[in-house]
């Protein structure tokens, strides 16, 4: 604990001052010098037991101690219970989601989705929003300000190729505590995939385990068809998002849109077939420990967003305490009147 005014607290010298005045004061009274019939004191005047007036001014001494010490303006940092969740929904955008083998389209309806999902969020959670399609985009981060996401998705429009891993990263790094995070080496074009060798992994750093809990919400069809390094294979491009994201601490959930099969769809006045590829947000979730839910399945969505939303956590807050001080000092003050006044029937 520290204060904004110490040297006040010298004034706590008048708690065993104001003791000692006290005891003369009563030493004083004790002699019934004013009574011409000291025995007829008794009658008159109503004394509290010696051990319940011992707690009344023990109350009132703790008081005025207490009020001496809120002067001083004292700052603490106690724990308090605080929702530090955070999710990033990652909304692709590429010209894949446009297939509308779900109406109206894949896209509408990820955005439909994660729409519901910012609404059913607790108010105190944190989301962020990127759209994703060649290179994740920043649209908004995380924020308890749950309006300006659903104004952000509005804004998003369709791109043209996926990338999956880019999504993960981009994630990742905006979430909170996560935005010095070393992206993998083998993630960046030149890196450690060269001559089209597979990757040979690496040790994995150390867990951000003291990093406030965080979640990528990926709203995809699952087909991936760029890498950040044309020499990875888009296995092992999510193999180390997946280990990027569990590194951190941070778990990947799921939703596929797409029907089994894929489908033929016009685009621009040209009929592409779209395939839809589940089988790689079901990898991302397993290796990070997330979830793959069905779209269809409101209620299961519904109960991600709370989850997701709500990790209640003791983090210490520092805050000046003068008026919790003041207020206990009020309550003892209280107490100390309630004691009186049932042992003399009057107030100290």
């Amino acid at each position: 604990m520290s204060f904004h005014w110490p040297l006040l607290l010298w004034l706590l010298v008048l708690v065993p001052l104001t003791w000692l005045l006290v005891r003369s004061s009563e030493s004083r009274r004790s002699r019934r010098g004013g009574y011409a019939d000291p025995e007829l004191a008794d009658t008159v005047l109503r004394r509290a037991p010696r051990a319940r007036a011992h707690w009344v001014l023990g109350l009132q001494l703790g008081a005025l101690a207490l009020l001496l010490i809120a002067a001083a303006r004292p700052v603490a940092s106690p724990p308090l219970p605080t929702n530090e969740a955070a999710t990033v929904i990652a909304l692709d955008a590429s010209k894949s989601m446009l297939a509308d083998d779900v109406r109206p389209n894949r896209f509408e309806a990820a955005r439909k989705l994660a729409e519901e999902f910012v609404r059913d969020a607790p108010r105190s959670a944190r989301l962020g929003l990127i759209s994703f399609s060649d290179v994740a985009s920043l649209l908004v981060a995380p924020t308890t300000d749950h309006a300006k996401l659903l104004d952000a998705l509005k804004t998003v429009q369709p791109g043209q190729n996926t990338s999956l891993a880019a999504a993960v990263v981009g994630g990742v790094r905006l979430l909170p505590g996560r935005q010095t995070a070393q992206t993998p080496a083998a993630l960046d074009v030149g890196g450690a995939a060269g001559n089209g060798q597979p990757v040979a992994p690496s040790p994995p750093p150390a867990r951000h385990v003291d990093a406030p809990p965080g979640a990528v919400l990926v709203l995809s069809d699952g087909v991936g068809n760029v890498s950040p390094n044309p020499r990875l294979s888009e296995d092992q491009a999510l193999t180390l998002a997946a280990r990027f994201a569990t590194d951190n601490n941070v778990q990947i959930d799921a939703v596929p849109f797409g029907r089994e099969g894929g489908a033929v769809t016009r685009i621009n006045g040209q009929d592409y077939f779209v395939p839809f590829a589940p089988q790689n947000l079901e990898r991302l979730s397993e290796l990070s420990g997330g979830t793959t839910l069905d779209p269809a399945d409101q209620n299961a969505v519904r109960k991600l967003a709370h989850k997701l939303g709500t990790v209640i956590r003791w983090v210490p807050h520092t805050m000046e305490i003068s008026a919790l001080l003041s207020a206990l000092a009020v309550g003892l003050l209280l107490v100390a009147g309630g004691l009186s006044l049932t042992a003399t029937r009057r107030l100290p």
